[in-house]
């Protein structure tokens, strides 16, 4: 061994002992003896609780000399000697308030400087410390007193691992009787079934009261969490009260048939199936099944940031999206100010609690010397308060803000600030020899990768879009609505504009017992089955949320098979996988190969699409396939597997209702629609029939606009009161289009008004009837001499607001548009399923990009979209305005952004929808800006050629940096 790597070995042991606190010391188990050393590391009482609790596990009762050492040095401990709910005063969110509960003895003195309507988390903690200590004062020994005082601190005493615990520490002579009053107390969950008592919260008088009962019954609570909840916004329990009343009339019911979709969390379950291990795959499943009893076992074994776990980084990333969804704007910060006023970014937790908890973790920063470490390894770091105080500022606030990247990595500082900052706050003096800031930095992504990390530079500094406040809103942020609704932004035209709001609050239905996530009522949602799944398949149920807020009507989906794909000899590709194939952006699912660009021979029939050149003619000579899409000439139909055409010109000029297909009584009405699947030539009718006699379905929901921008709920009820129909869809917002016409769609479709095009979910490509389809998509198409060719040279396109604007140009199309483009790849047996369980009618391109508008948050952007002659679905998010600000592009783009990730990651927030799992993959283009406006997000990258795109919060700097002297430390040796 080189006298160098003995230096770097005994600097490091040097560095280790110096950190173990002297209770750890002398430990020979190994996993005890790591626990402890963690304990030290907790900057928190209830994380130094949590950290005892674990370590209780590892840590055997007889090992007398440590648990006498915890109790005589170990903060919490000490704190919890003075009074029992002394621990629980971290939760305070008021700094006053938390000052004081500091200094008291009993709750009574709390509750004068606290006000508990603001405090919950703080009084649900001394409640919980308050019935333990009746238990825990019983232990005669000190390993059962502090366990017994951790589980109820830090954990659910009556869970499968407390319970556990509890026995090993208080199952012998002297700790039966701590054990024995634990069980004795109430279960953890209640024995009813939440959904039975949900009726009485309507009894509430006040609307608070009425929000907390919903949302206590809905949580995984005990039946006294919830007495003490309600309490704080309902008022002591009343025999007088309906409220009150209801519940003692409902009786525990212990009914074993309660319906699979409401005895999970199935939105975090979706994530299971991203798993690498078949270890961490079933305990994924058993957490998110069976209510947290195996949850511990789950993050100690396949924790995020444990090195044997990197490779479940993508079940993590998915577990993120269904806790902390990325949302577009920040605003309402104190301490991380430069964060607020960013309504174009994405951000997982832009709250007032992060800002706290950024504040506070800067001001443990500012109290001396930094060690970013990893277990065994540390790096020094020199005071903040004068190395650079304003970036450590910001990495102390990424780390709680949490801004959303696209590329998967575990690390998240770029290399170039690493380098920066490590230069001037490294202690060089306490560094290993062999150690230089560019080697621990190297591994770092690069702030030149699109996507991979944030650049520091950007949050030393305030927005510039501060002065622009209201040009962007997030009116379901925070949510509106109350604990059983969701909210959906209104985008539509008001008939009362004056009393109108930005937002509509639907009845809702849960996604599990334990889920945070709901969908509004009526609304098909596909759902794991993990009695049915394994490491070979992945199956489903489709449900349907109903009247009564219940998942009703699941049955089983079709499995899909993890297949792979054979390219040819030697080149597989894995289930899931996306790669390139001849500059194509495929994916590959269940054992299919799908890609962005099809093309065939001229004249040939579907089965026999290869990948050579498009042989097809350039003339524009339009015909309208049965699917509802009108192409270029047949032979481009054919090429895209239609093989039935319903009119030798385009669609929109064709009349589905000139044979007379409906009945006596009823009326013929256009209809047109886009069918996708499998099917779709087949089963895609374009007219619908409804009654001339005025027999009308009110809760039929087709919404209709007259002439006079009257909306009617259905055709029928329009021509009932003897109007006249100007188009299909809600009656726009005239700022923003014009009854003008006719035009045509970047569809290829001419409609009637610009409204008339946006009712449909498309948008304008330039005045008039269309005459050609542009700017075709298959590239590799041959021009073919002395035949026309297909040009845009006649048209002229409209202005591209705002001006210096760079703008897309979507497929088919002639002129460009200022909006962001994704082009999503979809699996046709998926749009089957789908299609089959909804029992609705076809699957359509309208219903599909209208589900994805309600994903949106901010108000001024929405989704449009058509179908490719590729076969993919163009989607286009663009400002609604007809005169955009820079802001309301910058908004869009982001808003495609992360549409791009919900689909490409398979994220829960849009598989869990029926109508949207089909969508696999979506590459987006963003439109630019000219002058120099600096970039806040990360931008797509360039091409197809891009690396998978990813979302990732920031982990600990300490991670970042160290895993990266691990590694340089094992190629040593």
């Amino acid at each position: 061994m080189s006298p160098q790597l003995v230096l770097i070995l005994v600097s490091l042991i040097v560095a280790v002992l110096a950190k173990v606190p002297p209770c750890c010391r002398n430990i020979n188990n190994a996993p005890c003896r790591r626990y402890c050393e963690q304990m030290v590391e907790m900057s928190t009482s209830i994380q130094q609780m949590q950290q005892l609790l674990t370590a209780a596990e590892e840590c055997p009762r007889d090992l007398e000399s440590f648990w006498s050492c915890l109790n005589s040095s170990l903060p919490v401990v000490l704190e919890s000697k003075l009074w029992p709910g002394r621990p629980c005063c971290d939760l305070a969110l008021n700094a006053q308030c938390r000052r004081r509960c500091q200094n008291a003895h009993s709750k009574s003195e709390v509750r004068r400087s606290c006000m508990a309507a603001e405090e919950k988390s703080l009084f649900t903690c001394l409640r919980k410390q308050e019935e333990g200590e009746t238990c825990c004062r019983q232990s005669t020994s000190l390993s059962c007193g502090m366990v017994c005082r951790s589980l109820y601190l830090a954990s659910n005493p009556r869970n499968s691992r407390s319970s556990r615990v509890l026995t090993q520490h208080c199952g012998g002579p002297g700790g039966t009787p701590v054990r024995d009053c634990v069980q004795r107390q109430s279960p953890a969950h209640r024995t009813s079934n939440s959904s039975e008592n949900l009726h009485c919260c309507e009894l509430a008088k006040e609307r608070t009261c009425k929000d907390t009962c919903i949302r206590a019954l809905r949580s995984s609570m005990s039946e006294m969490d919830i007495m003490e909840e309600m309490t704080v916004d309902c008022g002591s329990p009343n025999l007088i009260e309906p409220l009150w009343t209801c519940f003692l009339r409902a009786q525990p019911s212990n009914n074993n048939n309660t319906p699979l979709a409401a005895r999970m969390d199935n939105a975090a379950l979706q994530c299971c199936a991203k798993a690498v291990t078949s270890r961490c795959r079933t305990l994924c499943t058993q957490t998110f099944k069976s209510g947290w009893s195996y949850h511990s076992e789950f993050y100690k074994s396949c924790s995020y940031i444990q090195p044997v776990s990197t490779i479940e980084a993508s079940m993590h990333k998915c577990l993120k999206d269904v806790e902390e969804p990325c949302q577009p704007g920040c605003s309402g910060l104190s301490f991380c100010s430069t964060f607020n006023d960013r309504p174009a970014e994405l951000f997982r937790t832009c709250t007032r609690d992060a800002d706290q908890a950024a504040e506070k973790a800067f001001k443990e920063w500012e109290k001396g010397l930094i060690r970013i470490s990893l277990p065994q390894m540390t790096i020094p770091v020199k005071d903040v308060r004068r190395c650079e105080p304003d970036k450590w500022k910001a990495i102390a606030c990424a780390l709680q803000i949490k801004p959303c990247l696209k590329q998967p990595s575990l690390l998240s500082l770029c290399k170039e600030d690493c380098i920066d900052i490590l230069n001037k706050c490294v202690d060089r003096s306490r560094l290993g020899s062999e150690q230089s800031v560019p080697q621990l930095c190297n591994a770092l992504p690069s702030v030149k990768t699109p996507g991979a990390c944030v650049s520091l530079a950007h949050h030393l500094r305030a927005s510039p879009y501060s002065q622009q406040e209201g040009e962007i809103t997030h009116p379901c942020k925070p949510n509106p609505c109350r604990g059983d609704e969701v909210c959906e932004i209104r985008r539509r035209r008001c008939k009362h504009p004056q009393g109108c709001k930005q937002f509509i609050c639907k009845s809702a239905c849960s996604l599990g017992q334990m889920s945070s996530m709901s969908v509004a009522t009526g609304t098909f949602v596909r759902i794991p089955d993990p009695a049915r799944s394994n490491e070979r398949k992945d199956c489903y149920l489709g449900c349907r949320c109903d009247s009564k807020g219940q998942m009703e009507h699941c049955r089983p989906l079709p499995c899909l098979q993890r297949r792979d794909c054979m390219l040819g000899a030697g080149n597989k590709q894995e289930h899931g996988s996306h790669f390139l194939l001849d500059k194509s952006q495929c994916i590959c699912h269940d054992g299919n190969l799908l890609c962005s660009r099809q093309t065939c021979l001229a004249n040939s029939s579907p089965a026999h699409l290869t990948g050579s050149s498009s042989d097809c003619s350039t003339q524009y000579k339009p015909v309208c396939g049965a699917n509802g899409k009108t192409y270029p000439n047949s032979c481009y139909a054919r090429c895209a597997g239609v093989t039935r055409m319903v009119s030798a010109t385009s669609c929109s000029q064709y009349d589905p209702c000139q044979d007379f297909p409906c009945g006596p009584g009823q009326r013929c009405v256009v209809r047109r629609q886009v069918c996708l699947g499998r099917d779709a030539q087949h089963n895609c009718p374009q007219y619908e029939c409804v009654s001339k006699e005025g027999l009308c379905n009110s809760h039929n929901h087709d919404a209709v606009c007259d002439t006079v921008g009257e909306e009617f709920t259905n055709a029928c009820l329009l021509f009932s009161h003897h109007r006249s129909l100007a188009y299909r869809g809600h009656c726009q917002v005239q700022q923003s289009c014009n009854l003008a016409g006719p035009v045509c769609g970047h569809d290829g479709e001419t409609y009637s008004s610009q409204c008339a095009a946006r009712a449909a979910s498309i948008t304008v490509d330039y005045e008039g009837a269309c005459r050609a389809i542009g700017n075709l998509t298959v590239s590799s198409m041959k021009m073919v001499p002395g035949r026309h060719t297909i040009s845009c040279a006649r048209v002229h396109c409209p202005a591209l607001r705002p001006s210096h604007c760079r703008g897309v140009v979507p497929p088919g199309a002639c002129c460009p548009i200022c909006a962001a483009q994704l082009r999503a790849l979809f699996s046709p047996a998926l749009v089957d399923v789908a299609s089959d369980r909804m029992a609705q009618g076809p699957l359509t391109v309208q219903r599909m990009v209208r589900a994805l508008s309600r994903l949106l948050t901010v108000a001024q952007c929405d989704v449009f979209g058509y179908l490719s002659l590729d076969g993919d679905l163009v989607l286009l998010v663009a400002p609604l305005a007809l005169s955009p600000s820079d802001v309301q592009v910058e908004a869009c783009n982001s808003e495609a952004e992360r549409l791009e990730m919900l689909i490409s990651h398979g994220s829960p927030t849009l598989t869990l929808y029926l109508q949207l799992s089909p969508l696999l993959l979506a590459p987006a283009q963003l439109a630019r800006l000219n002058y120099n406006v600096p970039m806040y997000r990360v931008r797509s990258a360039a091409g197809p050629s891009a690396a998978l795109p990813g979302t990732q919060t920031w982990p600990l700097l300490c991670a970042a940096l160290l895993l990266t002297l691990l590694l340089h430390w094992h190629r040593k040796h």
